[in-house]
């Protein structure tokens, strides 16, 4: 139901990683009564502590439930908590709605909608933008496609952690559009972490560096955020991990090999990701990829005294 424009009722959420938990809680504080499912114990544990309330399986949702969200980190599994044993279908009713907020695809999301209209259900595809910090804000970026009655419907759920929503037609448009976005800022990282590094070695204070470039034409996100609030105050904890991004670029890459677009500089940042990964940095956020390129010139982008809060 509404109460003074807000969505207030029940909601599940199947998947509480590190974004799915920080937006169930912000759900429950808002007021929502939320159900929630993940495979691993620890994190339905903290979803109690977080204000909702735990179910064993995706089949086990209250039937007052109407809205589902899938937050998930790829394809294949979410197909399974959907369509497997105990899966989500056990729960969907003729006219309820799923949203998917996790980065799948969107070849798989058409698939995935599909699949769920032969049950009655309608679904949006709604990836998110920015981190679990913003997920707990409730300050995420979301973009949005498919059904636009349905999507009027939910939006005022949506409205309770996401600050700015973008809706993009049809089924399938928005995770193309996340699907770009990932590539192009998971390149701009590396690109920012190289020209910081070099700056750095070439004799450039860093907060000097950081602060002249974002208000030139270097300025971006991961300049300003990541590096300026993160990086510098050797903050890894993962808002967004390199295993995420590794994952999201390949599901990029492959898309553009199936629709033969090269997309070569794109290709070699994923490398480094990959690199990333075999390093054993997969865990850390994306920001500690700048970890690879500390090491092997022996400088280290820090600011004593910098905390990720930027005090």
């Amino acid at each position: 139901m509404l109460t003074g424009g807000q969505y207030a009722g029940c909601v599940a959420v199947v998947g509480l990683g590190t974004m799915g938990l920080p937006i169930a809680g912000r759900l429950a504080k808002k007021g929502n009564q939320v159900y929630g499912h993940d495979v691993r114990r620890e994190r339905l544990q903290l979803l109690s502590k977080a204000g909702g309330r735990p179910v064993g399986s995706p089949s086990g949702f209250p039937k007052d439930c109407k809205i589902f969200l899938l937050i998930l980190p790829d394809a294949e599994i979410t197909h399974e908590a959907v369509f497997g044993d105990d899966g989500l279908v056990g729960s969907l009713k003729q006219g309820d709605v799923v949203v998917n907020l996790g980065t799948i695809g969107p070849d798989a999301v058409v698939s995935l909608g599909d699949h769920l209209e032969a049950h009655g259900v309608c679904l949006l595809d709604a990836p998110m933008g920015k981190s679990s910090r913003e997920a707990a804000e409730g300050t995420l970026s979301l973009m949005v496609a498919g059904n636009e009655e349905t999507y009027v419907q939910v939006e005022p759920l949506l409205r309770c952690v996401a600050s700015e929503i973008t809706f993009c037609g049809d089924l399938g448009v928005a995770s193309t559009i996340k699907m770009v976005n990932n590539l192009v800022s998971g390149t701009i990282l590396e690109a920012v972490a190289e020209g910081l590094v070099l700056g750095v070695r070439a004799g450039a204070p860093l907060e000097l560096l950081i602060k002249a470039l974002s208000s030139a034409g270097a300025d971006c996100y991961h300049l300003r955020n990541t590096f300026a609030r993160r990086v510098v105050a050797r903050d890894f904890e993962p808002g967004f991990s390199i295993d995420l991004e590794a994952k999201d670029m390949k599901i990029g890459l492959e898309a553009a090999a199936r629709r033969r677009v090269p997309l070569p500089v794109i290709g070699q940042a994923f490398q480094r990701y990959v690199e990333g990964q075999a390093s054993g940095l997969g865990g850390e956020d994306w920001g500690a990829l700048v970890k690879l390129l500390e090491q092997s010139t022996n400088v280290e982008l820090r600011v004593d005294g910098v905390t990720e809060e930027g005090g």
